[in-house]
């Protein structure tokens, strides 16, 4: 094999050392990891407070560690007005992480500017087999990809339920900019897209920058479904000791059958619909009790209070705030049913958390689990719609038999699914593939005939 010529823009000895690692694999011929990667996760902030990415990634990033790659992880410490309390000057190690936390100027929910992290990508990019890159809409997007495109490093994007119609729709003249300028390119570009279910890429697919670029040659990245994977703490048996100190924090809660929603409270998780189609049911069920757990805007969480005094059941629900440790787990554990009517949500992670705990769940068909838990008889599947939403709730609480069914039928589908161990293997692969796929592009006709 001829030794690998130089690329504009490139570091030549990081990649001649890159693409004879990965053509020491090619020659293996196994598709199972033969080797420790050196995997860089980017992403926007990683504030647990905003959940998503923030949550997924640190624990994919510890699972591949845990399966034997070496992963960095490049975010901002970002926390809505605040920042985390984390160094900023060197990395940090966590579970075998090397985390590094970037300033950034930045407008809460707008827009992040981090020239140092510019400056680091460039620096060091090069120096990983893969680059995995969350999100569309952002400045540690635009960097990531073009530092990648610049260093000749294999990387997939991952848009984490961004390019879904609905969230295409609001503030739609901005999105539309920032595609034009940045986005487009970065995903024609990219060597890989990835989506969590095959709903979302179905709905994403008519997205411009999936589409092949006017008058070019009409190819595009390859596209990935992988899931997200579980906390192993959601499989662990009820522990009635901790729902006793869980009721006992909120006394409203003794002695009801609960009803909940566990989540940021925002605008697309459809309380509009769960709040009225409550009310309209809770007259028939005196042990019936709502609750609705998690972060939300202030000004949201007053709105939702005015639905719920306006359908007269304030009193028949409880607001617990953001939730941490071991109530987490408890407020599911607790649950009769879970209800998620959301207008968008990219995979559903606290869908399957509440199947992980054995919870029947009532959701709507814009949850892009929803085909996964309709297979899996796990829950009801219902339109957008209060009427709809409040005859499944009626349904599973009228047949507590067939709920307790539809909740172990749940907990054996994530069971087999979703644990971090096999979502990790599954990533993976695909980041293999690519790797092996972008070595194969660098060489010339005679190396790949070689090598394949």
């Amino acid at each position: 094999m001829r030794a690998v010529r130089s690329v504009p823009g490139a570091y030549p000895s990081e990649l001649a050392a890159r693409t004879n690692t990965v053509m020491t694999r090619l020659y293996a011929g196994s598709e199972q990891s033969s080797g420790s990667m050196r995997i860089l996760q980017v992403v926007g902030t990683l504030a647990p407070c905003y959940g998503g990415p923030s949550i997924a990634c640190p624990e994919l990033s510890r699972e591949l560690v845990r399966q034997g790659h070496r992963v960095s992880i490049y975010g901002s410490a970002v926390a809505g007005r605040e920042y985390l309390e984390v160094p900023l000057d060197r990395p940090v190690i966590e579970q075998g992480v090397e985390i590094r936390y970037f300033s950034a100027l930045a407008r809460p929910d707008k827009y992040m500017f981090s020239p140092k992290l510019w400056s680091a990508l460039g620096e060091t990019v090069g120096q990983f087999d893969v680059v995995h890159i969350w999100s569309v809409y952002g400045f540690f997007n635009v960097a990531a990809a073009y530092w990648c495109r610049k260093r000749q490093v294999p990387h997939i994007l991952f848009p984490h339920g961004s390019l879904d119609p609905y969230l295409r729709r609001r503030n739609r003249p901005r999105k539309w900019i920032y595609t034009k300028l940045f986005a487009e390119r970065e995903y024609r570009k990219a060597s890989a897209i990835m989506f969590n279910t095959s709903e979302e890429m179905r709905l994403a697919s008519d997205w411009s920058g999936l589409q092949p670029a006017p008058g070019g040659n009409g190819s595009l990245p390859k596209r990935y479904v992988v899931p997200i994977g579980l906390d192993p703490g959601w499989f662990r048996e009820p522990d009635s000791a901790a729902g006793q100190r869980f009721r006992q924090r909120f006394p409203a809660l003794q002695g009801r059958r609960l009803v909940v929603c566990f989540g940021r409270l925002n605008f697309k998780k459809g309380l509009d619909l769960l709040v009225p189609a409550f009310a309209q049911i809770a007259g028939d069920y005196d042990d019936v009790h709502l609750v609705l757990a998690g972060p939300g805007d202030e000004d949201y969480v007053r709105k939702v209070k005015r639905w719920l005094e306006q359908g007269a059941v304030l009193e028949r629900t409880t607001l617990t705030g953001p939730l941490s440790g071991e109530d987490r787990f408890t407020v599911l554990q607790q649950a009769e049913l879970f209800a998620l009517p959301s207008y968008t949500e990219n995979f559903g992670q606290v869908v399957c958390e509440a199947m992980a705990s054995g919870v029947p769940v009532v959701i709507s068909d814009q949850v892009n689990i929803w085909p996964e838990v309709s297979r899996a008889k796990a829950g009801l599947v219902v339109p957008c719609a209060v009427s709809a939403t409040a005859q499944a709730l009626r349904q599973l609480l009228d047949d507590p038999p067939r709920a307790r069914q539809m909740g172990r039928n749940g907990r054996a589908w994530v069971a087999e699914h979703l644990p971090w161990n096999v979502v990790g293997a599954q990533m993976i692969r695909v980041y293999e593939e690519i790797v092996r796929n972008s070595a194969r592009r660098s060489l010339s006709p005679a190396e790949v005939e070689v090598a394949g």
